[in-house]
């Protein structure tokens, strides 16, 4: 039998500029495929001329045979057939590519109903089967994706990709930004299904431990080459190229004390407390009128030059007790205190406040206007807190503490001409730029590849060692807690069930919920 997936010398360019050159994969049904590299490598624009879903300024040479046939020389009625029902995408970012405004079940139906594939009347019951299917009750197709958790609507796109029972399914970065239980059981769900139905899985990842998790069989690509392809124990364990090697290693494990940064845990007296929750409650009113408590009674402290970490599932609170301790929410119950003093509530005292106290938002792509330039973008806050001093000078140094050097070089630039690494320290510039004490970083690296990722972290010490700069990161990354931080609070349902050193939390958890965390972390053999 032929493959269902067959490339040929594939390469693309995209205005002149090659992005892949001269690929040769297949894959075979049932097989599972994970194509691993960092951002730029090329992967996504190999995955996505399978169905020709590149922009127009690609230029593709080569073949792209699915079940034989050459998708490149399809027609569009053709090639609108093969989409969904013979291949189909689970795209990445389930939260920007559901359409808001339309119920999950009829988005689900929309490729049953263009593909005639089941009967008018049988359509209800065919979403139904598919919620099913990936483990979503059949009465929440009347939801809206607002309603829906991360890892719910990430189902709701694995259950599109099966609308039409295609022989192969495509998933890019499929648990991007999703917390470790989420990702294990969205990782679960996708080997249960190829298993059951005999797919074929090409999964798209920058992290190794996850499409090892999955995949029976790993593909690296890098700039724009496929340099490595065998059996996911071999590249694993065993990886024969350089760049496998380095992404095989970038990914921390838990309790090797290799991954600990250079500048971690190196105080021995106790500092003083920065900023603190006192028994914290915070309650919301949902929309049929019941009481949530979102955080209840939480202690909670940020030491000077510390670097803590807060980890939980998404839903646990942990963003929650983050806009309290900023003052952008206000407690039901109990204080907020920064240097001993209680938060401000008037607009000027909070104003002042926020000098001192800067957040880092999760998605630097949102977080940064599109039509601003970087000088626009980090002069903002000065020009909002009437900072003192040459604007110029303070721009160019909060850049160039960020490590985006020479700062001028910047200046100019859209955040669409970044990468994301760029985009990060872009926001991370916007917050230095106020010379701030303490930080709030929201799950600063969740979106981005090992090496940048590294990258982060090591700036973030960085930031410590020469500024004296204290960090709370908020993350459901473990690894990342591994990396660098001082000190771990576990957040579960609104509480802080477990706090201690890392070591301590992560090498010997107290609580069932820390455990849970742990168990779910993907896990890789390495050679020893």
């Amino acid at each position: 039998m032929s493959p269902i997936l067959h490339l040929r010398d594939l390469a693309v360019s995209y205005r002149g500029e090659p992005a892949v050159h001269g690929v040769d994969l297949t894959l075979d049904a049932g097989e599972t495929l994970g194509l691993a590299g960092e951002s730029g490598c090329g992967k996504t624009t190999l995955a996505m001329s399978v169905l020709r879903l590149l922009p127009r300024s690609a230029e593709v040479s080569g073949e792209v045979l699915l079940d034989g046939q050459d998708v490149r020389a399809m027609s569009f009625g053709q090639l609108r057939a093969v989409r969904w029902a013979s291949a189909s995408v689970v795209f990445q970012g389930a939260m920007h590519a559901l359409n808001p405004v339309r119920s999950i079940g009829a988005q689900i139906a929309e490729p049953i109903r263009l593909h005639g594939s089941v009967p008018a009347t049988g359509v209800a019951a065919r979403v139904a089967e598919l919620l099913e299917q990936v483990e979503l009750p059949a009465d929440r197709a009347g939801a809206y994706p607002h309603e829906l958790s991360g890892g719910q609507k990430q189902r709701v796109m694995i259950a599109m990709a099966l609308a039409c029972e295609p022989r192969l399914v495509i998933a890019d970065e499929p648990t991007t930004a999703l917390d470790v239980v989420v990702q294990a059981q969205v990782l679960g769900l996708l080997r249960r299904i190829v298993a059951e139905r005999g797919l074929a899985l090409l999964m798209i990842s920058h992290d190794l431990s996850v499409l090892s998790t999955t995949c029976a069989r790993l593909a690296v690509m890098h700039r724009g080459r496929l340099v490595e392809d065998g059996p996911a124990r071999q590249v694993m364990a065993e990886p024969a190229h350089e760049h496998s090697r380095a992404l095989a290693e970038a990914f921390p494990v838990v309790g090797d004390p290799g991954f600990r940064y250079a500048g971690t845990s190196r105080r021995a007296a106790e500092p003083r407390e920065l900023l603190a929750a006192e028994d914290v409650r915070v309650r919301f009113r949902s929309r049929t009128g019941d009481a949530v408590d979102a955080v209840r009674g939480v202690d909670l402290a940020v030491r000077e030059d510390e670097i803590l970490a807060l980890v939980g599932q998404s839903g646990s609170g942990k963003t929650t007790l983050a806009r309290t301790l900023l003052g952008l929410q206000r407690p039901t119950g109990g204080a907020v205190r920064y240097d001993g003093a209680p938060l401000p509530t008037d607009g000027a005292g909070l104003r002042a406040y926020r000098k001192r106290v800067q957040l880092v938002l999760q998605d630097p792509a949102g977080a940064l206007n599109p039509r601003h330039s970087v000088y626009e973008a980090v002069a903002e806050g000065l020009r909002i807190h009437g900072a003192p001093g040459d604007e110029r000078e303070r721009v160019t140094a909060a850049l160039e503490a960020a490590e985006l050097r020479p700062a001028e070089k910047f200046f100019a630039r859209l955040p669409h001409e970044l990468s994301g690494g760029q985009r990060q320290r872009v926001v991370i510039a916007g917050a230095l730029v106020l010379d701030p004490q303490l930080l709030i970083a929201d799950e600063p690296v969740a979106s981005l590849d090992a090496t940048v990722r590294g990258e982060i972290l090591a700036l973030l010490l960085r930031l410590r060692a020469e500024r004296g700069l204290s960090t709370m990161v908020i993350t459901h990354d473990l690894g990342l807690a591994w990396n660098i931080a001082d000190r771990v609070a576990v957040m579960y349902r609104g509480e802080i069930v477990e706090l201690g050193s890392v070591e301590q939390v992560l090498l010997d958890p107290r609580h069932d919920y820390t455990r849970t965390l742990l168990a779910a972390v993907p896990t890789v053999q390495r050679s020893p």
